[in-house]
């Protein structure tokens, strides 16, 4: 159980000011992490959006940052991990890579960490592009979802037709002893799996919602809502996987997902016989859960 009052008493691990833009999630969630893991932290980040928070000479962190390509990131915190261990020292070594870097350039390193059970948390802040070079699509990109990449025009009127990779699956079966999904919008679950993956040692994976202003299409006062709409509607799950174990941590309401879609410039192609299209899918996706298959089910 997390405990707010403690929480607020915490001096917090980012000053203002930083380069992210205007209501970014992939920002909150790292000060998500400094509350929940405090300074005996070092966070290793793979190139991506993240790293135009802390550019030469400035920083807006209170811990170390290691700034690094977007394909070695997990290698490098594998590194850092065997070095404290060396000298008998327990730190909280967090790799925090974007969706890109994690689902597609970096996940051989990703994958070898989780095999080799190295004493990392990885966090991927999923926002389902490559949000720092344009908003091309990713291997985390929703089915349907127009991007840079994946333009709405007379040959493709539907966007990205591939559907995203399950890493809270993928690095469960890679070997990671702690695997989960969560969201920004969702603080307190993200923080208590936080907080419970230090206690563990070995490989821990979080997937994280981290909703994209500019390449989501969605209004900056409403960044925090979209990110909940998506986990109530049932198209973000939210669950963690220990030894192969799964729990369900938050059962969505299964509100319509016409509502979430219509908050998403990125959707607003879609017809209403797609939107029921994949309002199915995602029905049947949690029928599956529900009926104690999950392992059979693939996240929409």
């Amino acid at each position: 159980m997390v405990n707010v009052k403690q929480l607020a008493k915490k001096e917090g691990l980012i000053t203002g000011g930083t380069f992210a833009c205007t209501g970014c999630q992939a920002i909150y969630g790292l000060r998500l992490v400094g509350m929940a893991l405090g300074k005996n932290t070092v966070i290793i980040n793979a190139s991506g959006c993240m790293t135009l928070t802390a550019t030469h000479p400035f920083t807006c962190y209170k811990t170390p940052w290691l700034f690094n390509a977007i394909e070695n990131a997990a290698s490098t915190a594998t590194g850092v991990t065997k070095g404290f261990e060396a000298q008998g020292k327990k730190v909280n070594v967090v790799c925090y890579a974007g969706d890109g870097s994690t689902s597609e350039i970096g996940f051989g390193a990703v994958s070898g960490a989780a095999y080799r059970n190295d004493n990392i948390i990885y966090i991927c802040y999923n926002n389902g592009n490559y949000a720092n070079t344009g908003h091309q699509f990713s291997a985390e990109t929703p089915e349907y979802a127009r991007t840079l990449t994946s333009p709405i025009g007379k040959k493709n009127k539907y966007g990205n037709l591939l559907p995203r990779k399950n890493l809270a699956k993928l690095m469960a079966l890679s070997g990671a002893v702690y695997s989960a999904t969560a969201s920004t919008s969702y603080p307190h679950d993200f923080i208590a799996k936080l907080q419970k993956a230090s206690r563990i040692k070995g490989f821990k994976f979080i997937d994280l919602l981290t909703p994209c202003e500019p390449g989501w299409l969605v209004k900056t006062n409403e960044m925090f809502k979209v990110g909940k709409m998506m986990v109530d509607c049932g198209m973000w799950p939210i669950y963690e996987i220990e030894n192969k174990k799964v729990t369900v941590n938050i059962k969505p309401a299964m509100t319509p997902i016409k509502d979430v879609l219509k908050m998403q410039g990125r959707f607003k192609h879609l017809n209403g016989s797609m939107v029921k299209f994949i309002q199915k899918k995602i029905k049947k996706e949690w029928e599956i859960i529900n009926s104690g298959k999950f392992w059979e089910s693939e996240d929409y």
